[in-house]
């Protein structure tokens, strides 16, 4: 009886860990993942024991770097296709400059450990992932130059005051004119007072409470990057990863990811109150920028001023 409960339980919680991937947003390869979701990507490695090991320890623990060592590799190569905008990739910006290369294998030696499968002819496979927040996401950022949005309050820059020469100008004395004749008064009729229209009330943003945006986008070809933006379609940016400060970008990402507008709501990056609004269209040679009507962007643009929701990242977006 006691086996069954324990088959049934462990039954029940691989049902649940299977729906919450189901739920996520996945690029999938055939040795790793990336979970755009969850900010993670996963690679798996194996390693089999040499023929020279002294005892059945030594020659599970070799086996066991040599699987660490091949998962490493592996993960470095799904690194490698992490889209970070619409127009590059890791891979790329890895080519274009060694020290990229420096740091982020540097990030890869540092993953971690997460499962450990001994197999029945004594080799082993293990499982190794690692953020793409963090100190990962720290690298891109200064590789990438971030893209300004209308929904920044830009500095205005201060006229520069130049000194001018001073021009004396002579100004003629003209004689006062003469003056004029009285005009004979003439009785006039009481002056009807003016209908005035009262002013229409105007919009109080404090009552619009958005805590968040979310972008359907799982109608369009659109994927998912690192550091996405949101354009209006005469292509002027919406949001970008310059609305945030660096140091909250880099914890929590750019955007949020879901496969269901439902649980974007229920997501705590975008708390209670979302606006949600549909993408028309992917942009970029990536197709990760998104692209909203102009009526959706006047919205956000009349909105986010006082509500400031852009500003802390509660931005998510939803793909099929």
């Amino acid at each position: 009886m006691f086996k069954r409960i324990s088959f049934l339980c462990f039954s029940v919680v691989i049902l649940s860990a299977n729906i919450c991937l189901a739920q996520d947003v996945i690029d999938e390869f055939p040795k790793g993942s990336i979970n755009w979701s969850k900010g993670i990507v996963t690679a798996i490695g194996s390693g089999v024991p040499p023929s020279g090991a002294g005892n059945m320890a030594q020659a599970r623990l070799l086996a066991e770097r040599a699987a660490i060592s091949d998962a490493r590799r592996n993960l470095l190569e799904i690194v490698g296709e992490v889209r970070v905008d619409a127009v590059s990739t890791v891979g790329t910006l890895m080519a274009k400059r060694d020290i990229v290369v420096t740091k982020v294998n540097g990030i890869v030696k540092g993953s971690i450990v997460t499962e450990r499968r001994y197999l029945d002819d004594g080799s082993i496979e293990v499982t190794v992932e690692m953020p793409i927040t963090g100190a990962f996401l720290n690298v891109m950022f200064s590789e990438v130059r971030s893209v300004p949005s209308v929904t920044m309050p830009l500095p205005v820059p201060k006229p520069k005051k130049k000194d001018l020469p001073k021009i004396e100008v002579k100004v003629p004395t003209i004689p006062p004119a003469p003056p004029e004749p009285p005009v004979p008064a003439v009785p006039s009729e009481p002056v009807k007072e003016a209908k005035v229209t009262p002013e229409p009330e105007k919009l109080d943003l404090t009552k619009v409470n958005y805590s968040g945006l979310i972008i359907d986008a799982r109608e369009i070809d659109v994927k998912p990057a690192l550091m996405p933006k949101v354009l209006d379609e005469k292509g002027s940016v919406i949001y970008s990863s310059a609305n945030m400060q660096k140091e909250d970008a880099v914890k929590t990402g750019v955007v949020g990811y879901a496969k269901e507008v439902d649980a974007a709501k229920k997501h705590p990056r975008v708390t209670e109150t979302p606006i949600v609004i549909a993408a028309l269209k992917g942009s970029g040679g990536n197709r990760s920028d998104v692209v909203i009507s102009d009526r959706d962007s006047g919205i956000i643009t009349t909105t986010e001023p006082a509500l400031g929701y852009l500003k802390k990242g509660r931005v998510m977006i939803v793909y099929r």
